[in-house]
């Protein structure tokens, strides 16, 4: 009867983490995959995002992005809605976006962005990545600093930095841009 009950426990803890456990594809964001990457072999480039109404309000130099070719801020209004903010750094390839840019990419989004250009790796642009917050009306608070991006997606040879309060609504907003680019340019 012991023997049965070490059993069943066996099986029932298995099954639980068979569960839990992550597979690692792409569509889970499982271990070893990036849950901002969205492989793709797709080669954009910035004319393919001003073809669906992306206003590029600076290209940025990109000396200290290791590897990136090029780099714009600009706005999109996403449906018709209000204007959203974004940052697209360009690379050579997927490859390159991935293994090089992601660090880039994770300094200058979230709750834990670098905004200060004495601590940035990279420092061009930073005035465009973060939103100041006044203090209270009526106090002498200086407010705050916040990033203006909460997450990025790297699809094809770009890292897309996008406006959001979360890595989830950035993405979301990241995705429907490229998803639009896509459509326009037939990829």
């Amino acid at each position: 009867m012991k023997f049965l009950a070490i059993l069943m426990l066996t099986i029932i803890a298995g099954a639980v983490t068979a569960c839990g456990t992550d597979n690692g594809s792409p569509a889970s964001g499982g271990a070893g995959q990036n849950e901002n990457v969205a492989l793709s072999s797709t080669q954009f480039a910035l004319d393919d995002f001003t073809r669906i109404g992306f206003k590029v309000a600076e290209e940025y130099d990109v000396t200290g992005l290791t590897a990136a070719e090029s780099a714009a801020f600009g706005f999109w209004r996403p449906g018709g809605s209000a204007a959203k903010e974004f940052e697209v750094r360009f690379y050579a390839s997927n490859d390159d976006a991935v293994a090089i840019g992601t660090a880039f990419a994770d300094e200058a989004t979230g709750e834990d962005a670098v905004l200060e250009e004495e601590e940035a790796t990279w420092a061009e642009g930073i005035k465009d990545r973060r939103y100041f917050f006044a203090g209270p009306v009526g106090s002498h608070g200086s407010g705050s600093v916040q990033a203006k991006y909460g997450g990025y997606v790297i699809a094809g040879n770009i890292i897309l930095l996008c406006e959001g309060q979360s890595s989830g609504q950035s993405r979301d907003l990241c995705n429907d841009l490229i998803e639009d680019v896509r459509d326009a340019v037939g990829s």
